[in-house]
Protein backbone atom coordinates (compact mmCIF):
# COMPACT_ATOMS: atom_id res chain seq x y z
CA UNK A 1 0.00 0.00 0.00
CA UNK A 2 1.14 3.82 -0.52
CA UNK A 3 2.81 5.23 2.22
CA UNK A 4 0.82 8.09 1.31
CA UNK A 5 -2.48 6.15 1.80
CA UNK A 6 -1.42 3.99 4.95
CA UNK A 7 -0.54 7.40 6.87
CA UNK A 8 -3.82 9.27 6.01
CA UNK A 9 -5.92 5.83 7.22
CA UNK A 10 -3.39 5.58 10.28
CA UNK A 11 -3.07 8.70 11.10
CA UNK A 12 -5.53 11.03 9.23
CA UNK A 13 -4.45 14.72 10.73
CA UNK A 14 -1.15 14.14 10.34
CA UNK A 15 -0.14 16.47 6.93
CA UNK A 16 2.40 16.04 4.58
CA UNK A 17 4.10 19.44 3.56
CA UNK A 18 6.76 20.09 1.05
CA UNK A 19 8.84 23.19 1.44
CA UNK A 20 11.35 22.66 -1.07
CA UNK A 21 12.61 19.44 -2.98
CA UNK A 22 14.99 18.48 -0.01
CA UNK A 23 12.65 19.30 3.06
CA UNK A 24 9.53 17.18 3.79
CA UNK A 25 7.55 18.07 7.21
CA UNK A 26 4.73 16.08 8.71
CA UNK A 27 2.40 18.25 10.62
CA UNK A 28 -0.95 17.53 12.76
CA UNK A 29 -2.21 15.98 15.91
CA UNK A 30 -1.96 12.66 17.20
CA UNK A 31 -4.54 11.09 19.62
CA UNK A 32 -3.17 8.89 22.73
CA UNK A 33 -5.37 8.00 25.26
CA UNK A 34 -8.69 10.70 25.04
CA UNK A 35 -5.87 13.23 24.37
CA UNK A 36 -5.10 15.48 21.61
CA UNK A 37 -1.23 16.28 20.90
CA UNK A 38 0.23 18.36 18.30
CA UNK A 39 3.50 17.20 16.51
CA UNK A 40 5.95 18.80 13.83
CA UNK A 41 7.95 16.14 12.58
CA UNK A 42 10.67 17.34 9.55
CA UNK A 43 12.48 15.01 7.12
CA UNK A 44 15.94 16.15 6.07
CA UNK A 45 18.09 15.69 2.86
CA UNK A 46 19.59 12.39 4.35
CA UNK A 47 16.20 10.74 4.71
CA UNK A 48 16.19 10.78 8.52
CA UNK A 49 13.03 12.07 10.87
CA UNK A 50 13.38 15.18 13.29
CA UNK A 51 11.25 15.97 15.80
CA UNK A 52 10.77 19.90 15.73
CA UNK A 53 7.74 20.07 18.47
CA UNK A 54 5.11 18.05 20.86
CA UNK A 55 2.95 20.39 22.00
CA UNK A 56 0.85 19.88 25.72
CA UNK A 57 4.05 17.23 26.91
CA UNK A 58 5.74 17.14 30.37
CA UNK A 59 9.32 18.30 29.57
CA UNK A 60 10.65 15.23 30.95
CA UNK A 61 9.22 13.33 28.30
CA UNK A 62 10.56 15.84 25.18
CA UNK A 63 13.97 14.95 26.49
CA UNK A 64 13.14 11.51 26.08
CA UNK A 65 12.27 11.35 22.63
CA UNK A 66 15.18 13.67 21.55
CA UNK A 67 17.31 10.67 23.89
CA UNK A 68 15.00 8.21 21.41
CA UNK A 69 16.24 10.13 18.32
CA UNK A 70 19.91 9.95 18.92
CA UNK A 71 19.75 6.47 19.82
CA UNK A 72 17.71 5.00 16.74
CA UNK A 73 17.00 7.50 14.06
CA UNK A 74 13.79 6.78 12.47
CA UNK A 75 13.38 7.10 8.34
CA UNK A 76 9.59 5.58 8.32
CA UNK A 77 6.83 7.99 9.49
CA UNK A 78 4.45 5.97 10.10
CA UNK A 79 6.81 4.03 12.54
CA UNK A 80 8.15 7.05 14.20
CA UNK A 81 3.98 7.82 15.06
CA UNK A 82 3.75 4.59 16.19
CA UNK A 83 6.60 4.59 18.52
CA UNK A 84 5.56 8.62 19.35
CA UNK A 85 1.98 6.80 20.44
CA UNK A 86 3.30 4.14 22.30
CA UNK A 87 5.57 6.06 24.44
CA UNK A 88 2.75 8.74 25.40
CA UNK A 89 0.43 6.31 26.03
CA UNK A 90 3.25 4.27 28.22
CA UNK A 91 3.36 7.29 30.57
CA UNK A 92 -0.78 7.92 30.65
CA UNK A 93 -2.08 6.85 34.32
CA UNK A 94 -3.58 3.41 34.44
CA UNK A 95 -7.43 3.71 34.27
CA UNK A 96 -9.32 0.67 35.58
CA UNK A 97 -12.86 0.27 35.47
CA UNK A 98 -14.37 -0.32 38.77
CA UNK A 99 -16.31 -3.41 39.48
CA UNK A 100 -19.83 -2.13 40.77
CA UNK A 101 -21.38 -5.81 40.86
CA UNK A 102 -20.86 -5.51 44.74
CA UNK A 103 -21.90 -2.68 45.35
CA UNK A 104 -25.09 -3.40 42.99
CA UNK A 105 -26.04 -6.83 45.53
CA UNK A 106 -25.20 -4.75 48.50
CA UNK A 107 -28.16 -2.47 47.18
CA UNK A 108 -30.58 -5.17 46.28
CA UNK A 109 -29.84 -7.12 49.66
CA UNK A 110 -30.00 -3.57 51.92
CA UNK A 111 -33.44 -2.95 49.97
CA UNK A 112 -34.82 -6.69 50.20
CA UNK A 113 -34.09 -6.76 54.03
CA UNK A 114 -35.37 -2.84 54.37
CA UNK A 115 -38.89 -4.16 53.18
CA UNK A 116 -39.09 -6.64 55.12
CA UNK A 117 -38.04 -5.30 58.17
CA UNK A 118 -40.43 -2.09 58.03
CA UNK A 119 -44.42 -3.68 57.73
CA UNK A 120 -45.68 -0.11 58.19
CA UNK A 121 -43.66 1.51 55.18
CA UNK A 122 -46.88 3.36 52.99
CA UNK A 123 -44.80 3.61 49.84
CA UNK A 124 -41.61 2.74 48.92
CA UNK A 125 -39.93 1.54 45.55
CA UNK A 126 -36.13 1.42 44.05
CA UNK A 127 -34.96 3.58 41.22
CA UNK A 128 -34.04 1.41 38.42
CA UNK A 129 -30.72 2.62 38.09
CA UNK A 130 -30.14 2.06 42.52
CA UNK A 131 -29.17 4.82 42.72
CA UNK A 132 -32.07 5.91 44.72
CA UNK A 133 -34.87 4.79 46.93
CA UNK A 134 -38.09 6.65 47.66
CA UNK A 135 -40.14 5.70 50.43
CA UNK A 136 -42.76 7.20 53.04
CA UNK A 137 -44.15 6.58 55.95
CA UNK A 138 -47.84 7.76 58.58
CA UNK A 139 -47.40 8.60 62.05
CA UNK A 140 -49.37 8.18 64.52
CA UNK A 141 -51.35 11.12 63.12
CA UNK A 142 -51.68 9.52 59.66
CA UNK A 143 -49.10 12.46 58.31
CA UNK A 144 -47.19 10.99 55.24
CA UNK A 145 -43.58 11.50 55.49
CA UNK A 146 -41.72 10.98 52.55
CA UNK A 147 -37.68 10.60 52.01
CA UNK A 148 -35.41 10.17 49.27
CA UNK A 149 -32.03 7.93 50.19
CA UNK A 150 -29.26 8.44 47.78
CA UNK A 151 -27.00 5.32 47.11
CA UNK A 152 -23.32 6.95 46.84
CA UNK A 153 -21.67 4.44 44.68
CA UNK A 154 -18.75 6.68 44.19
CA UNK A 155 -16.61 4.48 46.29
CA UNK A 156 -15.33 6.83 48.74
CA UNK A 157 -16.68 6.04 51.88
CA UNK A 158 -18.13 2.67 52.83
CA UNK A 159 -21.05 4.17 53.77
CA UNK A 160 -23.13 4.00 50.97
CA UNK A 161 -27.12 5.25 51.87
CA UNK A 162 -27.35 9.57 52.67
CA UNK A 163 -30.23 10.61 53.48
CA UNK A 164 -30.91 13.44 50.20
CA UNK A 165 -34.17 14.63 51.13
CA UNK A 166 -36.96 14.68 53.98
CA UNK A 167 -39.71 16.85 54.73
CA UNK A 168 -38.43 17.99 58.29
CA UNK A 169 -37.23 21.23 59.44
CA UNK A 170 -33.78 22.31 58.55
CA UNK A 171 -32.54 21.81 62.05
CA UNK A 172 -32.96 17.60 61.06
CA UNK A 173 -30.24 17.74 58.31
CA UNK A 174 -26.90 17.45 61.13
CA UNK A 175 -29.18 14.89 62.62
CA UNK A 176 -28.67 12.19 60.25
CA UNK A 177 -24.90 10.54 58.90
CA UNK A 178 -24.50 8.62 55.79
CA UNK A 179 -24.00 4.57 56.81
CA UNK A 180 -24.19 1.45 55.51
CA UNK A 181 -27.27 -0.15 56.71
CA UNK A 182 -30.43 0.96 54.80
CA UNK A 183 -32.48 -0.35 57.77
CA UNK A 184 -30.71 1.92 60.68
CA UNK A 185 -30.62 5.20 58.91
CA UNK A 186 -34.51 4.95 58.08
CA UNK A 187 -35.01 3.86 61.85
CA UNK A 188 -33.38 7.37 62.63
CA UNK A 189 -35.41 9.05 60.46
CA UNK A 190 -38.25 7.16 62.20
CA UNK A 191 -36.64 8.37 65.98
CA UNK A 192 -36.97 11.98 64.49
CA UNK A 193 -40.43 11.95 63.70
CA UNK A 194 -41.30 10.52 66.68
CA UNK A 195 -39.56 13.46 68.75
CA UNK A 196 -41.16 16.16 66.44
CA UNK A 197 -44.63 15.45 66.60
CA UNK A 198 -45.21 17.90 68.89
CA UNK A 199 -43.92 20.06 66.32
CA UNK A 200 -45.68 18.88 63.52
CA UNK A 201 -49.11 19.20 65.45
CA UNK A 202 -48.42 23.00 66.05
CA UNK A 203 -47.76 23.07 62.26
CA UNK A 204 -51.24 21.89 61.77
CA UNK A 205 -53.21 24.31 64.20
CA UNK A 206 -51.57 26.93 62.21
CA UNK A 207 -52.45 25.71 58.80
CA UNK A 208 -55.78 24.91 59.89
CA UNK A 209 -57.12 27.80 61.81
CA UNK A 210 -55.06 31.18 60.35
CA UNK A 211 -54.50 32.85 57.39
CA UNK A 212 -51.13 32.02 56.19
CA UNK A 213 -49.12 34.80 54.31
CA UNK A 214 -45.86 33.12 53.87
CA UNK A 215 -44.53 30.31 53.09
CA UNK A 216 -46.70 30.40 49.68
CA UNK A 217 -47.06 27.14 50.09
CA UNK A 218 -46.34 26.03 53.66
CA UNK A 219 -44.66 22.44 54.54
CA UNK A 220 -42.73 20.93 57.19
CA UNK A 221 -39.61 22.02 56.63
CA UNK A 222 -40.46 25.48 57.29
CA UNK A 223 -40.52 26.56 61.20
CA UNK A 224 -42.48 30.06 60.81
CA UNK A 225 -45.50 31.10 59.51
CA UNK A 226 -46.47 34.69 58.89
CA UNK A 227 -50.33 35.32 59.66
CA UNK A 228 -52.64 37.63 58.66
CA UNK A 229 -54.17 39.97 61.24
CA UNK A 230 -56.12 42.29 59.48
CA UNK A 231 -55.36 44.51 56.57
CA UNK A 232 -51.61 45.62 56.55
CA UNK A 233 -51.23 43.82 59.82
CA UNK A 234 -49.03 40.33 60.24
CA UNK A 235 -47.55 38.82 62.26
CA UNK A 236 -44.19 35.83 62.09
CA UNK A 237 -44.04 33.09 64.63
CA UNK A 238 -41.07 30.97 64.63
CA UNK A 239 -41.07 27.93 66.57
CA UNK A 240 -38.19 25.90 67.89
CA UNK A 241 -38.55 22.10 66.52
CA UNK A 242 -36.57 20.52 69.46
CA UNK A 243 -37.75 23.15 72.17
CA UNK A 244 -41.16 23.41 71.01
CA UNK A 245 -42.68 24.38 74.35
CA UNK A 246 -40.34 27.34 74.76
CA UNK A 247 -42.32 31.02 74.10
CA UNK A 248 -41.82 31.23 70.12
CA UNK A 249 -40.44 34.05 68.59
CA UNK A 250 -43.05 36.20 67.48
CA UNK A 251 -42.43 39.63 65.17
CA UNK A 252 -45.36 41.78 63.65
CA UNK A 253 -44.81 43.78 60.85
CA UNK A 254 -47.57 46.67 60.02
CA UNK A 255 -48.18 49.91 60.98
CA UNK A 256 -47.78 51.13 64.58
CA UNK A 257 -51.67 51.71 65.04
CA UNK A 258 -52.39 48.01 63.60
CA UNK A 259 -49.92 46.04 65.67
CA UNK A 260 -49.06 48.61 69.08
CA UNK A 261 -52.06 46.12 70.62
CA UNK A 262 -50.85 42.92 69.91
CA UNK A 263 -47.43 44.01 70.77
CA UNK A 264 -49.12 45.38 74.65
CA UNK A 265 -50.92 42.31 74.67
CA UNK A 266 -47.71 40.29 74.26
CA UNK A 267 -45.51 42.18 76.92
CA UNK A 268 -48.65 41.96 79.22
CA UNK A 269 -48.30 38.14 79.07
CA UNK A 270 -45.26 37.27 78.14
CA UNK A 271 -44.21 36.17 81.98
CA UNK A 272 -47.85 34.01 81.93
CA UNK A 273 -46.72 32.10 79.02
CA UNK A 274 -48.32 28.56 79.59
CA UNK A 275 -48.89 25.24 77.18
CA UNK A 276 -50.51 23.31 79.24
CA UNK A 277 -53.62 23.51 77.10
CA UNK A 278 -51.89 23.29 73.85
CA UNK A 279 -48.86 25.62 72.48
CA UNK A 280 -51.87 27.17 69.91
CA UNK A 281 -53.95 28.53 72.83
CA UNK A 282 -51.00 29.59 74.89
CA UNK A 283 -49.92 31.73 71.75
CA UNK A 284 -53.68 33.04 71.36
CA UNK A 285 -53.76 34.08 75.04
CA UNK A 286 -50.33 35.67 74.87
CA UNK A 287 -51.79 37.94 71.91
CA UNK A 288 -55.01 38.31 74.18
CA UNK A 289 -57.73 37.36 71.54
CA UNK A 290 -59.43 34.15 71.12
CA UNK A 291 -58.83 33.14 67.60
CA UNK A 292 -56.52 34.78 64.68
CA UNK A 293 -58.82 36.30 62.43
CA UNK A 294 -59.71 34.68 58.77
CA UNK A 295 -58.48 36.84 55.99
CA UNK A 296 -62.07 36.90 53.82
CA UNK A 297 -62.16 35.87 49.99
CA UNK A 298 -62.11 38.50 47.72
CA UNK A 299 -62.69 38.87 43.79
CA UNK A 300 -59.60 40.46 42.30
CA UNK A 301 -61.12 43.49 40.66
CA UNK A 302 -59.64 43.56 36.77
CA UNK A 303 -59.36 47.41 37.23
CA UNK A 304 -57.38 47.87 39.83
CA UNK A 305 -53.71 48.32 38.95
CA UNK A 306 -51.99 46.82 42.25
CA UNK A 307 -53.88 44.47 44.29
CA UNK A 308 -53.83 44.52 47.78
CA UNK A 309 -51.40 43.87 50.05
CA UNK A 310 -49.16 44.26 46.52
CA UNK A 311 -45.63 46.18 46.34
CA UNK A 312 -46.35 49.30 44.91
CA UNK A 313 -42.60 49.88 43.61
CA UNK A 314 -42.49 46.13 41.79
CA UNK A 315 -46.55 46.14 41.50
CA UNK A 316 -46.01 42.47 42.74
CA UNK A 317 -46.85 40.25 45.98
CA UNK A 318 -43.75 38.05 45.76
CA UNK A 319 -40.11 38.91 45.33
CA UNK A 320 -37.48 36.47 45.52
CA UNK A 321 -40.14 34.53 47.39
CA UNK A 322 -40.74 37.36 49.68
CA UNK A 323 -43.61 39.40 50.62
CA UNK A 324 -43.23 42.94 51.20
CA UNK A 325 -42.05 43.57 54.96
CA UNK A 326 -42.27 47.10 54.86
CA UNK A 327 -45.20 49.69 55.76
CA UNK A 328 -45.35 53.32 55.90
CA UNK A 329 -46.58 54.64 59.05
CA UNK A 330 -48.41 57.81 57.48
CA UNK A 331 -51.93 56.42 58.51
CA UNK A 332 -53.35 58.23 55.33
CA UNK A 333 -50.55 56.12 52.99
CA UNK A 334 -49.68 52.53 54.47
CA UNK A 335 -48.32 51.04 51.42
CA UNK A 336 -46.67 48.36 51.65
CA UNK A 337 -42.84 47.82 49.83
CA UNK A 338 -40.36 45.00 49.66
CA UNK A 339 -37.19 45.93 51.59
CA UNK A 340 -35.30 45.31 48.71
CA UNK A 341 -37.21 47.95 46.43
CA UNK A 342 -37.80 50.38 48.93
CA UNK A 343 -33.84 49.73 49.41
CA UNK A 344 -33.13 50.28 45.61
CA UNK A 345 -35.58 52.98 45.33
CA UNK A 346 -33.71 55.21 48.23
CA UNK A 347 -30.49 54.43 47.11
CA UNK A 348 -31.14 55.62 43.99
CA UNK A 349 -32.28 59.15 45.47
CA UNK A 350 -29.33 59.31 47.79
CA UNK A 351 -31.29 59.05 50.97
CA UNK A 352 -29.38 59.33 54.23
CA UNK A 353 -28.04 56.33 55.91
CA UNK A 354 -28.32 56.30 59.31
CA UNK A 355 -26.42 53.29 61.36
CA UNK A 356 -28.05 50.08 59.86
CA UNK A 357 -31.06 51.84 58.14
CA UNK A 358 -31.40 54.03 55.54
CA UNK A 359 -34.42 57.11 55.61
CA UNK A 360 -36.19 58.89 52.92
CA UNK A 361 -39.48 59.93 51.37
CA UNK A 362 -42.17 57.18 50.85
CA UNK A 363 -42.32 56.37 47.17
CA UNK A 364 -46.33 56.97 47.13
CA UNK A 365 -46.94 60.07 50.16
CA UNK A 366 -43.55 61.41 49.91
CA UNK A 367 -43.90 61.19 53.92
CA UNK A 368 -40.42 59.85 56.18
CA UNK A 369 -39.95 56.04 55.86
CA UNK A 370 -36.75 53.77 56.34
CA UNK A 371 -35.88 50.33 55.70
CA UNK A 372 -32.87 48.39 56.78
CA UNK A 373 -29.48 48.61 54.82
CA UNK A 374 -29.05 45.38 52.83
CA UNK A 375 -25.72 44.00 52.34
Amino acid sequence: MDKTLRLLLKYPLIKENKSNENTISYEGKIFVVNTDYNVSIERSASNTLHLKYLKTVDPIILKEFKDLFVDDPFTDIIELLDKISSHLASKQPVITNKNQCDIYLKVLNEYSEFTKFFLNLHTCSLKEDLSEIFASVLDEKSREHKVIIFVDFSGQSKNLFVLKEFDLPKESQTKFKASDSLTALFDEFLAQLEILQPYFDILDEFDHYCTILDPEKPNRKDSYRRIWLGDNASCIITVSPYSIFRMPDIRFLGPDRLVNPFIQSLNDNISEWNCENGIYQGILKLLGIDDFPKRPYDVKPVDVLVEHGECIICFSLRLNDKLPEIICTNQSCEKPYHNQCLYDWLIALNAKRVFNNITGNCPNCEKTISCPVLG
